[in-house]
């Protein structure tokens, strides 16, 4: 059996509340039919957060302490809105710990990140990427292990496996870093995969 499948029809109520159903193509002849829960909402809108914080740096377009403000601020914005989003599944599911995981997450690599920028602290700067590919690998595998989800623990090692590899490809690390979460986030939001 594949860790990732095609979404079937909804049938948990839990599912349903605040689901978005997307149909591309003419009634007759619709090319696409799917839907969108509320945590897919999630986390769609935290693959577009770290595609653009990861181009970004990758691009040197801002600043670093213009960056680190502005992240840090998208970065809170995003957790205030997954949290709006899943609260109702992982409320009924009895899983807060995984929002509340998560955010902690978050916030410690925020610190440690807005401390290697502001505090000069060399070693965290030259390895932001290795950091918030070790923070999210962390994240999906307390999760996957947590709600017994194997996509999430094969995406967790993919983001550990993927920190030694960025010392091959040094000009593009924030690129190959953003490609590797955002897209992460985008698979787990389009497909189904199993959990408790």
């Amino acid at each position: 059996m594949s860790i990732f499948q095609l979404k079937q029809s909804l049938a948990d109520p839990v599912d349903l509340h605040g689901v978005i159903k997307i149909q591309l193509g003419q009634p007759k002849h619709v090319l696409i039919s799917t839907y969108l829960t509320r945590l897919d909402q999630a986390l769609i809108a935290w693959g577009m957060v770290t595609a653009i914080i990861f181009l970004i740096a990758q691009s040197y377009l801002l600043d670093w302490p213009t960056q680190a403000v502005v992240w840090s601020a998208l970065s809170c914005v995003a957790i205030a809105v997954s949290g709006k989003l899943t609260w109702f599944w992982v409320t009924t599911r009895n899983q807060r710990w995984i929002f509340y995981g998560w955010s902690m997450l978050v916030i410690v690599g925020l610190g440690l990140t807005n401390g290697g920028i502001f505090g000069g602290w060399g070693v965290i700067l030259r390895h932001l990427c290795a950091l918030w590919l070790g923070i999210s690998a962390l994240g999906y595998l307390m999760t996957g292990i947590g709600i017994k989800a194997p996509a999430l623990i094969a995406i967790g090692l993919v983001h550990a496996c993927t920190i030694p590899s960025l010392t091959l490809l040094p000009q593009h690390q924030f690129l190959l870093t953003g490609a590797v979460m955002s897209v992460s986030l985008w698979l787990l939001a389009a497909f189904h995969w199993e959990h408790t």
